[in-house]
C-alpha cells in the first residue's frame, strides 16, 4: 500500500478491505493502483483476456503502480476528474463485454486528499433488468397487454388494451377470460385446448377475434406468454396484443370483393369459354364451308367450261343451220328452176303432140286420097301408113313424157315444198340456236360472276376462319387473363 496511511492504520485498512466480498481497490492522489482487494483481483481475472485482447500487456496480478486509466476509457474517471472529486459519485463502465458499476468515495484524513476508494459491481443484472423494464415500458405505450391467472382469471391490463375493447380496469379484474369471446367458441373444445396448452407452457400466437363491451368485434394480434417461477412452473400469462381490426375489416371487405370478383371472371370466363368453344366451332364450321365453297367455285369453273364448249357446239350449229337454210334457198331456186324448165318441156311436148296429132290427121287424109287414087295411090298410102304408125309413137312418147314431166312437175313442186318446210324448220332451229346461243352466253357471264363470288366467298371465309381462330386465341388469352387477375385478387386480398 503506498505511505499516505501510518503502517498501523495501513495494516488494518487492508485487512478491512480484504475482508469485503465486494471488488475494491483504493488508488493515491496520482490516480495510480495502490491496492486491490481478493475480490477485485478475481473480478479482472476473470474479463483478463478479454482486455489483452486491446492491451496485451495486461496482468490482474500487475496492476498496483498503474493508472486506473488502464481499465477503462471512461471520460468520468480520467485523473483530473478523480482531483476534484470530494463526494461520492456513481459510474458505469464497460470493459469489452462487461458492464460494472463503479461507486467512488474520496478518501480524507484531516482535511487532506489522500487517495480514491473504488468498489466494483457487476451492472449486468441491472442493466438487463433496466433494459427488460425500458423494453416493457415501450410494449406497454405500444401494445395492448393483460395478465392472467393459469386458470384464465383477470389480474390487470394496460390502458391499451382496455381502451380496444371499451372496458376500465374494475369491469375487467378478477373475471375470467371467457367474457372476450362468443358464447360458441366458449363452449368449444377448441377453447378448452387453448387454456390447456397455456397451463402446459405452451406459447400460443396468432390473429384472434373477441368481443368488445358493446358486443362489437374486436381483431386482435397477440401472443400469449406463459410466466415461469423460479421452478419452471408457469404461473401467470402474459398476453402482449395489437388492435388490427381496421386491417381485419379491410381485408374481409377485399376478400367480399374478391368473391365478386370471382364470380364476375367465373362469368367473364365461362363467357369466354363458350366463346372459344363456339369460335373453335365456326371456325371448323367456317373451314367446312371454305372447302364446299372451294368445290363449288371448282364445279362452277368446270360447268363455265362446259358452258363455253355447249356455246361454241351452238354457234357451230347455228352456222351450219345458216348454211343449211342457205343450202336449202339454193335447193328450192334449182327445183323452181327445174319447174320451170320441165314446164317448158311440157310445152314443146304439147307442141309435138300437136304435130303429132296433125301427122297422124294428114296420114288418115293421105290414106284417104290413097284409097282414092286406086292402085296409083298404094305406095303413097304405105308412106301415110307409116306416117301415121310414125305419129301415133310420138303421140305415144309425148304422152309417156308428159306424164313423166308432170310426176316430175308434181314431185318438183311436192321437193319445193318440203324444202320450203325444212327452211322455215331449219329458221326455227337458228332462232332457237340464236336464242341458245345468247341464253348460253349469259349463263357463261352469270356463272363466271358466281365463281369469282365463289373465290371471293372462299377468301372470305378462309378469313373468317383465320380471324374465328383468332378469336379462338383471344378468348385462350382472356381466359388466362381472368385467372391471373384472380390470383392477382387473391393475393391482393
Amino acid at each position: 500500500m503506498a505511505n499516505f496511511l501510518k503502517p498501523s492504520n495501513e495494516s488494518l485498512l487492508t485487512c478491512a478491505v480484504d475482508m469485503l466480498s465486494a471488488p475494491v481497490m483504493i488508488t493515491d492522489t496520482s490516480h495510480k493502483i495502490a491496492h486491490l482487494n481478493p475480490s477485485a483481483r478475481k473480478l479482472l481475472h476473470a474479463v483478463q483476456d478479454e482486455i489483452r485482447a486491446t492491451d496485451p500487456g495486461f496482468n490482474a496480478d500487475k496492476l498496483v503502480g498503474r493508472s486506473l486509466d488502464c481499465l477503462h476509457a471512461d471520460p468520468a474517471l480520467k485523473g483530473d476528474m478523480l482531483a476534484k472529486l470530494n463526494q461520492t459519485q456513481r459510474v458505469t463502465i464497460r470493459i469489452e463485454q462487461h458492464a460494472y458499476d463503479l461507486t467512488l468515495n474520496p478518501l480524507v484524513r484531516n482535511g487532506k486528499r489522500l487517495g480514491t476508494v473504488v468498489e466494483w459491481q457487476d451492472a449486468t443484472t441491472r442493466l438487463l433488468n433496466h433494459e427488460y423494464k425500458a423494453k416493457l415500458d415501450a410494449l406497454d405505450r405500444s401494445q395492448a397487454m393483460i395478465e392472467f391467472e393459469t386458470d384464465g382469471t383477470i389480474i390487470t391490463a394496460n390502458e391499451n388494451f382496455l381502451k380496444a375493447l371499451g372496458y376500465t380496469l374494475e369491469e375487467v379484474k378478477g373475471r375470467d377470460h371467457s367474457m372476450f369471446v362468443d358464447a360458441e367458441y366458449r363452449a368449444s373444445e377448441e377453447y378448452r385446448r387453448f387454456w390447456n396448452d397455456l397451463r402446459q407452457g405452451k406459447f400460443q400466437t396468432a390473429e384472434y377475434r373477441r368481443i368488445g363491451k358493446a358486443g362489437n368485434d374486436v381483431w386482435i394480434q397477440a401472443s400469449y406468454n406463459p410466466i415461469f417461477d423460479a421452478d419452471g412452473h408457469p404461473y401467470k400469462v402474459v398476453k402482449f396484443a395489437t388492435d388490427i381490426t381496421v386491417r381485419v375489416t379491410e381485408r374481409h371487405r377485399r376478400l367480399d370483393v374478391q368473391r365478386g370478383i370471382d364470380v364476375d371472371l367465373n362469368e367473364i370466363a365461362g363467357a369466354v369459354s363458350r366463346t372459344a368453344d363456339q369460335a373453335t366451332s365456326s371456325a371448323e364450321t367456317s373451314s367446312q364451308t371454305a372447302d364446299n365453297v372451294q368445290t363449288v367455285a371448282a364445279a362452277t369453273e368446270e360447268l363455265v367450261a362446259s358452258i363455253q364448249e355447249i356455246s361454241r357446239q351452238v354457234k357451230t350449229a347455228l352456222d351450219i343451220s345458216q348454211r343449211a337454210v342457205d343450202e336449202a334457198g339454193k335447193s328450192s331456186r334449182i327445183m323452181s328452176g327445174l319447174s320451170e324448165d320441165a314446164k317448158t318441156i311440157g310445152n314443146v311436148i304439147e307442141l309435138i303432140d300437136n304435130i303429132a296429132n296433125q301427122t297422124n290427121l294428114l296420114a288418115l287424109n293421105a290414106t284417104i286420097e290413097a284409097a282414092r287414087a286406086g292402085e296409083a295411090g298404094k305406095g303413097f298410102a304405105v308412106v301415110a301408113s307409116e306416117v301415121k304408125s310414125l305419129a301415133s309413137q310420138t303421140s305415144k312418147a309425148t304422152e309417156d313424157i308428159s306424164k313423166q314431166i308432170e310426176s316430175v312437175q308434181s314431185t318438183t313442186e311436192e321437193a319445193v315444198l318440203a324444202i320450203e318446210a325444212i327452211m322455215s324448220i331449219i329458221a326455227q332451229i337458228s332462232d332457237i340456236s340464236t336464242a341458245i346461243s345468247s341464253g348460253v352466253e349469259e349463263q357463261s357471264a352469270v356463272t363466271s360472276e358466281i365463281s369469282r363470288n365463289m373465290q371471293s366467298a372462299s377468301e372470305g371465309v378462309e378469313t373468317l376462319t383465320s380471324n374465328m381462330r383468332a378469336i379462338s386465341n383471344a378468348t385462350a388469352e382472356i381466359d388466362d387473363a381472368t385467372r391471373k387477375v384472380r390470383e392477382a385478387s387473391a393475393s391482393v386480398a
